[in-house]
């Protein structure tokens, strides 16, 4: 028995190496000219459904960023390529690593998922794109940021190349990091606010703490030193909520104020025709249905009436008052700066939304209003008459026999 166990498991071992060695020495073939054409076909579509979902988002600052941010990440994949000769050409998707293509294709056809969502009325996906406009997350959060790192006397290439050598320098000897004024004045009043609000990790330290001797008692170690700092300007930064221009802060404070009027949601495109009088709609879709992986058309507009089983939001309407409960909330999360000259410092102001309770009561179905009696205009409780007290040395009543 063990003669046969050990025959089995070598003619096992021998047929796992031979399909090993048969993987190993299988030649890879070239690109088939189809799949080249199928993803371009399907990159032109994706492209173009991207930058059609864009138009229609409720926010026009929104409309404007995740337009360029489409268009600068599909530049990036066909950048322009300056000849000997002189001429420019576009060098094409298709000299591309296939593998890394598929890869883009499938994160822009999530991307385009998302942007239906958020255009159908998804709290959670439209939240996302507010965030993203107005730099409470992703690259232009990281752009605001950038600005505050560095000092405001960098205005010519001199100032600049003396601050990077600075910077450099500090690194080499791993003392602490210079901090900008603005820097400085932002991380003490974010420190004060509620981090619930700001939907951020609270800021604790305002300073890296750097201790003095290891435990050994001896000299704390500078490479030890450097990482401490290193660490914590990481996650300051990673905490940071950058400020937003002044004019920018004030139309957003309209917005969720409501003194700024919004248009409504943007109307959807009409189907076309052909010269045939078939619709544009039905011949996209054959288009799209040829490709491996359908995205939807130009325009088709789908909205789930059941909640997706990844995510709890439910599509809603989009209404003033839901647009202005929504861009409170981000308003919230952002900070100004401005410059007093009194006291020579930057002033921080948070975005705050006073709510207000609108109360409409119609008088002609009965409503009792002598319960508000005694409440004036502001909700608050109307002092009562007081009557004046009889004087202690007035005379009292005579007591009769009726009265026992």
């Amino acid at each position: 028995s063990s003669t046969t166990a050990n025959f089995i498991l070598s003619g096992m071992r021998w047929g796992f190496v031979r399909q090993l060695s048969s993987l190993q020495l299988k030649p890879q073939g070239p690109i088939q000219p189809t799949t080249i054409i199928n993803d371009h076909r399907e990159t032109i579509l994706l492209y173009r459904a991207l930058l059609r979902q864009c138009t229609y988002l409720p926010d026009s600052a929104a409309r404007k960023y995740v337009w360029s941010h489409v268009v600068h990440r599909f530049h990036a994949y066909c950048s322009r390529i300056k000849l000997r000769d002189g001429r420019t050409i576009l060098r094409k998707h298709s000299t591309l690593n296939q593998k890394r293509l598929s890869e883009v294709l499938k994160d822009g056809r999530k991307s385009l998922k998302y942007l239906q969502r958020a255009n159908d009325g998804h709290i959670q996906h439209l939240r996302t794109v507010l965030h993203m406009t107005y730099g409470r997350v992703g690259k232009r959060r990281r752009l605001l940021i950038s600005k505050l790192q560095a000092p405001d006397f960098l205005v010519d290439d001199a100032s600049v190349a003396a601050f990077s050598a600075q910077m450099s320098q500090t690194r080499k000897t791993q003392r602490e990091l210079p901090l900008t004024d603005e820097f400085a004045a932002l991380l003490k009043s974010q420190a004060k606010q509620d981090s619930t609000r700001l939907d951020r990790p609270p800021l604790r330290q305002l300073a890296p703490r750097v201790p003095s001797v290891n435990g050994w008692e001896r000299k704390f170690p500078e490479k030890r030193r450097a990482n401490v700092i290193r660490a914590w300007y990481a996650k300051t930064l990673d905490r940071l909520m950058p400020p937003l221009e002044a004019d920018e802060w004030e139309r957003l404070q309209g917005l969720a104020v409501g003194t700024i009027r919004w248009d409504g949601p943007v109307p959807r495109r009409r189907l076309g025709t052909t010269n045939n009088k078939v619709p544009l709609d039905a011949i996209s879709r054959v288009a799209i249905d040829d490709l491996p992986h359908r995205l939807t058309s130009s325009t088709e507009r789908v909205v789930d009436k059941e909640p997706h089983p990844e995510t709890i939001s439910r599509p809603r309407e989009l209404t003033p008052r839901f647009m202005r409960r929504l861009w409170a909330t981000v308003f919230e999360k952002c900070p100004r700066l401005d410059w007093n000259n009194e006291w020579k410092k930057w002033d921080v102001t948070w975005g705050r939304v006073q709510k207000q309770l609108e109360i409409v009561l119609d008088t002609k179905k009965g409503v009792p209003l002598h319960l508000f009696d005694g409440v004036d205009e502001h909700g608050e409780i109307r002092p009562a008459a007081v009557e004046p007290r009889a004087h202690p040395t007035a005379e009292k009543p005579k007591m009769t026999s009726q009265s026992h």
